[in-house]
């Protein structure tokens, strides 16, 4: 009843109102404004809204501003239809907020989404945050994006999911602060610093690559990971001709989390704005993988190393120095290559992060 009561009403309602405070009558009123009788009766009913050359002429005959019933008129019509949006919410709509349990508290967190007053309301909601008018169709626009997974034999998909996350990317970096266009050339001159960064206190790190990215044009952002969402990261160039890139952040063997970085960046450097690993010719992700460890490593120092055949930790960590990586990056890939196992020793030199709860 409240909700009744504080509901916008018609602009007609408050004519009626006006009219019969100063004892205007109607045929009056339609001598002042220069429409038929019949057409203030429609006003009044609210059969007919309040038109801008109508509204002119209300600002002449009874006081209120143009604006003022302009006004009245935008915010009932606003009220009409989000009245009719609600009537129109699908029933299978309603289920879909069933997949975004885990999401929807970062969301929330973030202040993506606010504290709906009902399910209709979180569905309304929902089609804001996502970019759709009906959250049904979010499967046909992942579609293409995913055909590759799908093609692999990757089940642990969930488009809603998906589709919700890569939202999140793009809200938690459109407002972000940095260079006002990318520069590719200076990314690419960056990637020595960015390396340097692995010696950094893992608490540090996340500020750094900001700062790093910013200097680029580049918003860069650590965001969580969800089951359901089969990606790492997601790069892409902004309509204002920055550019965006966005990794997700678990508690993970530190090599892991700086190959997959480096990956992302040579996307970028490379010109290619997709999703990872949801590209149609396997070789491009050979390319980048090849790109990512030249760029870790040099193949022909890497060479040496293998040559030379001594993988003792302090060799290791000499060498790794002299590259500018930290030592896990080397025993990564020594492990990745077959030079050594993986023992319970070499174990002790693979840190982690934990950054599961960013």
């Amino acid at each position: 009843m409240d909700d009744e009561k504080s509901a916008p009403q018609h602009p007609g309602k408050r004519l009626a109102g006006i009219l019969e405070l100063v004892g205007m009558t109607r045929k009056e009123l339609s001598l002042r404004t220069g429409v038929s009788e019949k057409y203030i009766e429609t006003v009044v009913s609210g059969a007919k809204d309040i038109t801008f050359a109508f509204a002119r002429r209300l600002e002449y005959a009874v006081g209120l501003s143009m604006q003022q019933w302009i006004d009245m008129q935008a915010r009932y019509d606003e009220y009409r239809f989000e009245q009719k949006a609600r009537a129109g919410i699908h029933p299978d709509e309603l289920e879909i907020p069933l997949h975004l349990v885990d999401v929807v508290p970062h969301l929330k967190k973030y202040r993506l989404l606010g504290e709906p007053k009902s399910d209709i309301d979180a569905i309304l909601a929902l089609r804001s945050f996502m970019g759709v008018s009906d959250l049904r169709v979010i499967p046909d626009i992942t579609h293409a994006i995913l055909y590759r997974a799908r093609h692999k034999g990757t089940n642990d998909i969930d488009p809603y999911v998906f589709h919700a996350w890569r939202q999140m990317c793009v809200r938690l970096t459109e407002n972000a602060k940095t260079a006002p266009a990318m520069d590719i050339q200076k990314l690419g001159d960056s990637l020595p610093a960015i390396k340097h960064l692995m010696i950094y206190e893992e608490e540090e790190i996340p500020m750094h690559l900001e700062k790093t990215f910013a200097a680029c044009g580049i918003a860069f952002r650590l965001v969580p990971s969800f089951e359901g969402v089969p990606v790492r990261g997601f790069v892409r160039r902004m309509a204002d001709g920055r550019g965006m890139l966005c990794l997700t952040a678990r508690r993970e063997r530190q090599d892991v989390f700086w190959r997959e970085l480096f990956r992302e960046i040579s996307r970028i450097v490379n010109g290619n704005s997709n999703f990872i690993d949801f590209f149609f010719k396997e070789t491009a992700e050979t390319y980048i993988d090849n790109f990512t460890d030249e760029v870790l490593v040099p193949e022909k120092r890497y060479e040496r190393l293998v040559r030379n055949g001594n993988f003792s930790f302090d060799i290791v960590r000499r060498f790794a120095e002299s590259q500018i990586v930290a030592e896990h990056i080397v025993l990564a890939r020594l492990i990745r290559d077959g030079w050594i196992e993986e023992t319970d020793e070499v174990k002790k030199h693979l840190p982690e992060y934990g950054w599961e709860n960013i």
